[in-house]
């Protein structure tokens, strides 16, 4: 599985990934994606600086995180949608072809098994146990079902519903009409792992950004990476909760 060079085989890509600059419509310029990109990383790092202050609640916790989706795509609707006039169609939500939903999701267990291989290579090369900060900080607030039902839909649907705008809508369709396919692929999914800040986990957030990047070239849609990003995240909040409630450390 790679990124697509000349389309490959399988679902026809969306047209409007490739050719949009042939046509009349309106599109997001680098300054835009700059701006917005620039908004999301401010608003993470003054999230991550006080969810990690010892006083943080849990539902403090789930609130912030959903500040923390709600900034970024309120910048694009303003910045790209309103100033740009982009619909949000074409920054790629359409419907993809049949089939592709139900695929998304065996992509999800698919990505988490190669998430696990990288990570375990990483910790073989590096000789330490792998620390994952996120679950450091969602481990306070995953102590009750009602918890559980909050991280699923900020983690498992509203998470992969903005970053996929923002990483495979806006960022890869700009790399995509420039630079082709596999420099969006890679470009997209480098900057998608950076754009996390934790170190140890780049591997294998690049491996998750180029699956997805991978779903929205294969359908021209932005729907399946959704769906793949949706499921992976809920995957590893039931696993956190499932190792929390067996009574291991997290």
């Amino acid at each position: 599985m790679q990124c697509d060079r000349n389309g490959g085989s399988g679902p026809a890509p969306d047209p409007s990934i490739g050719d949009r600059h042939e046509a009349a419509s309106p599109e997001a310029r680098g300054s835009d994606l700059l701006l917005v990109l620039a908004t999301t990383l401010a608003v993470l790092l003054s999230i991550r600086l006080t969810i990690g202050a010892p006083a943080s609640e849990p539902s403090v916790i789930l609130l912030l995180l959903a500040l923390q989706a709600a900034v970024p795509l309120a910048a694009v609707y303003l910045v790209v949608v309103k100033r740009r006039g982009v619909s949000w169609r074409e920054i790629g939500l359409r419907a993809a072809p049949r089939g592709w939903y139900s695929r998304a999701v065996l992509l999800a267990f698919l990505t988490l098994l190669l998430v696990a291989m990288v990570n375990l290579t990483v910790q073989a090369l590096s000789g330490e146990p792998l620390r994952n900060p996120q679950v450091e900080i969602l481990a306070p607030v995953a102590g009750t079902w009602h918890a559980m039902i909050g991280l699923l839909v900020v983690a498992g649907m509203v998470f992969p519903f903005v970053e996929e705008i923002l990483f495979r809508g806006l960022l890869h369709d700009w790399l995509h009409r420039r630079f082709g396919a596999v420099a969006a692929c890679i470009g997209s999914a480098a900057i998608f792992a950076g754009a996390h800040g934790i170190l140890v986990l780049l591997p294998a957030l690049f491996v998750v950004g180029v699956m997805l990047a991978w779903a929205r070239q294969k359908s021209g849609s932005l729907w399946p990476p959704i769906i793949l990003h949706g499921s992976f995240n809920s995957i590893m909040v039931l696993l956190l909760f499932a190792v929390l409630a067996a009574g291991a450390p997290a």
